[in-house]
């Protein structure tokens, strides 16, 4: 992965179940791509929300004309407009590169969920963009050294 790539920090809410919500987490993640010198993936960026739950953040995003994917495991009653593929974060059902932006809510905190994160890593690494951004919204984002193998942090508080 490119030295580039970048890895946004946003630390809000457990859960979204608004519209609010799905915007301020946007908005923090375009903040990032912007100071990351990306702003030329905002025009048509491809999004994938892993751990998209009912895909509220999928289904915005959309709403707003931009291409976002919901992944999750689980099967949930969620919303078309969401564009929800049910899949496993270690063996994504996607081609190599697809996305220009990942974000994951929840997904990364090892207090809630049991990882081997080198594995999450690399498969996270293999589905970006060149240069892509990796955006995490937790309350205890995982250890810096892990995603440092392959991304450059950005911390956005």
């Amino acid at each position: 992965m490119d030295e580039k790539t970048r890895i946004s920090y946003y630390k809000g809410s457990e859960h979204l179940t608004d519209v609010e919500g799905a915007e301020g987490i946007w908005y923090h993640i375009v903040e990032s791509v912007k100071e990351a010198g990306r702003q030329d993936i905002l025009s048509s960026p491809t999004v994938l929300d892993i751990g998209g739950g009912l895909g509220e953040f999928s289904k915005y995003l959309n709403s707003q004309g931009i291409n976002c994917v919901s992944l999750d495991i689980q099967d949930l009653p969620v919303d078309p407009l969401a564009n929800p593929v049910r899949g496993n974060i270690y063996r994504m059902p996607f081609r190599d590169a697809s996305f220009d932006i990942l974000h994951g809510r929840g997904v990364f905190d090892n207090a809630m969920y049991w990882h081997s994160f080198p594995k999450l890593v690399q498969e996270i690494a293999r589905v970006l963009k060149n240069k892509g951004i990796l955006a995490i919204n937790d309350f205890r984002p995982p250890p810096g050294a892990e995603l440092g193998k392959l991304f450059r942090r950005l911390s956005i508080d």
